[in-house]
């Protein structure tokens, strides 16, 4: 009975560890095949791809108001609001202190993507 019992007591313990070692990193189970290229970033040959892509069906002139609660980053002084106010790499990175973007059921914006907009936003967030 007490072997039973120790048997029992050291499957349930393995059974734990290895519920223990489960996660789900996208970018460790599923790594790009090409690396993300963040020389020459520029807004209009990079960053504004993206934007176009990824948030102007929400934030642009003719949808902020709507759908984008009243954001619009399509043009740069709008866009440049954005980031010296700090939320949109927040936004995108689902940060604290900014609502996470894109919402609903859209995934999150790729880490190259973001790297991109990290990368134009250090160098100054330039209208170039």
């Amino acid at each position: 009975k007490m072997k039973i019992s120790k048997n029992i007591f050291l499957i349930i313990i393995a059974i734990a560890g290895l519920q223990s070692c489960y996660y789900d990193v996208e970018e460790e189970l599923y790594p790009s095949s090409s690396p993300c290229d963040t020389s020459n970033v520029t807004l209009s040959t990079k960053v504004k791809p993206i934007l176009q892509g990824r948030c102007y069906a929400c934030h642009s002139a003719a949808n902020a108001g709507a759908l984008g609660a009243g954001i619009n980053v399509e043009t740069y002084t709008n866009l440049k609001a954005q980031v010296d106010n700090g939320k949109l790499l927040k936004s995108i990175k689902h940060e604290a202190g900014a609502s996470a973007m894109p919402k609903g059921s859209s995934a999150k914006i790729d880490v190259c993507e973001i790297m991109i907009i990290e990368k134009w936003v250090a160098k100054g967030a330039l209208n170039n």
